[in-house]
């Protein structure tokens, strides 16, 4: 049972029976003939974060064409009770993959998870049924993207922010967040997480981010609406290593993005900046935010796809990519998710014991995660000469 309102999940890790996935398939569109006869449990907990986790589930099917999903990924709730305060940033997190995923998913000019349809009361119940790709590679959120890695990431990018640029028909769709809306729901939490983030992460990073990092964080709300006053677009959000699948280079699987509950009307370089800021150790000079500054990066994206609208952004010229990739680059990730961390409630009594450890490994790993991700972002945040627009 996921926490809160004590709803059980639609669909929910031990409630996909074969009777429920038939009818979640047949609304999705998949399979429109047959029934599934038997859903065998292929993994559990293969994905599992603050939000959700992701199971894996094997049907056979009765009657129903060679085309029906051999095994699919279910994402359902995850297995403790977020603290009160998230709870608006949470709702707008699953309601905004789930219709992204019915809606936008099958058009978007990069390789997605296709998705099988599911089911939505709120954030406590609610299961989206994507392809499975996990045969594909992954990298690990501790590792630096090496370059060959990190070419058609950036490709990918420059394919979908030109295909939904400053469109008003973006701008129209009810379910994906504003600019203003994400700021109204982050900058309390970024700024909450603050003083959590100087006592307990800070010291093991730079202390000379501080003056900067203070600055950012109250501004947060200005600079991230800032940043999307031009080359509005689609944005992922949260455009990190681990939401990335690898295939084969030069396959259709080259590379699949992961994880679009983050995704909002923004600004363009705001994933660029976090993929940079959060994907790439500082020792990786050539993807650094300092090669950004000198607009190498961005020659790289408008290399790989010509099609980048050039009027009226700013982002083409080295200021602007500058300037747009700091705006892009507070670092709102691991401060929300320190605090999250710390507000934890821990699971009931009756949990089992593997919800239980799966808990302490989550948070074990969440401090070395912040760490790591602070002095990833901080570094990105003075390579980009942080303190010259921000007067510190």
């Amino acid at each position: 049972m996921a926490g809160g309102g004590g709803d059980e999940p639609l669909g929910g890790k031990s409630e996909i029976t074969a009777e429920w996935l038939t009818d979640a398939l047949r609304e999705g569109g998949h399979p429109p003939r047959g029934r599934v006869r038997t859903v065998d449990v292929a993994e559990v907990g293969g994905g599992r974060g603050y939000i959700s986790q992701n199971v894996r589930r094997a049907p056979t099917y009765e009657g129903a064409p060679d085309s029906a999903p051999a095994s699919l990924v279910a994402k359902v709730p995850a297995f403790f009770e977020l603290p009160a305060y998230l709870g608006p940033w949470a709702a707008m997190i699953i309601e905004t993959e789930i219709p992204w995923s019915r809606e936008a998913s099958a058009y978007c000019a990069a390789r997605v998870p296709s998705s099988f349809g599911g089911k939505h009361a709120n954030r406590f119940s609610y299961t989206l049924l994507l392809e499975d790709r996990g045969h594909l590679g992954t990298l690990s959120r501790t590792e630096s993207c090496p370059p060959e890695r990190a070419r058609p990431i950036v490709r990918a990018l420059a394919d979908v922010h030109p295909q939904w640029w400053e469109m008003d028909r973006l701008r129209a769709a009810t379910w994906l967040p504003s600019t203003e809306q994400q700021a109204g729901v982050n900058a309390p939490l970024v700024a909450g997480g603050w003083d959590i983030f100087a006592e307990r992460i800070m010291p093991k990073v730079d202390a000379g981010f501080m003056p900067a990092g203070e600055r950012l964080v109250r501004d947060f709300g200005a600079i991230y609406e800032r940043s999307a006053a031009s080359a509005a677009t689609l944005i992922h959000g949260d455009f990190r290593i681990e939401n990335f699948l690898f295939g084969e280079p030069g396959s259709d699987d080259e590379l699949v993005i992961l994880d679009w509950q983050l995704a909002g009307y923004g600004s363009g370089p705001r994933d660029l900046a976090c993929f940079i800021a959060q994907g790439i150790d500082r020792s990786s000079a050539a993807l650094s935010m300092r090669s950004c500054s000198r607009c190498t990066t961005p020659r790289w994206w408008r290399t790989a796809s010509p099609a980048i609208p050039s009027g009226g952004a700013e982002t083409t010229t080295a200021l602007g990519c500058w300037r747009a990739c700091l705006d892009s680059a507070p670092p709102a990730f691991p401060l929300i998710g320190i605090q999250g961390a710390e507000a934890l409630e821990p699971p009931p009594k009756e949990a089992s014991a593997e919800d239980k450890r799966a808990l302490d490994e989550l948070l074990r790993a969440a401090e070395t995660l912040m760490v790591m991700l602070a002095e990833r972002n901080s570094t990105a945040v003075m390579d980009a000469r942080a303190g010259e627009l921000l007067g510190v």
